[in-house]
């Protein structure tokens, strides 16, 4: 859960929002190409699914990023 909330915090600081779920997806990094790709393999982030098991939902996610818990 930690780990997953630092890399959140890490990819705000980098570039300027929380991520996505597609940020973290390498199966929509390679369908888009280029920046998403370089971002993705830019850092350790945790895959999509994972933040999904750990928080139930994407947004939940977010919102913990978010209040700093």
């Amino acid at each position: 859960r930690d780990r997953v909330l630092e890399a959140m915090l890490d990819w705000r600081s980098r570039y300027g929002r929380l991520p996505s779920s597609y940020d973290w997806s390498r199966t929509h990094a390679r369908r888009r190409g280029g920046e998403a790709l370089e971002r993705l393999a830019e850092g350790a982030w945790p895959a999509a699914s994972v933040v999904g098991s750990i928080f139930g939902s994407w947004a939940l996610a977010q919102a913990a990023a978010s209040d700093g818990k």
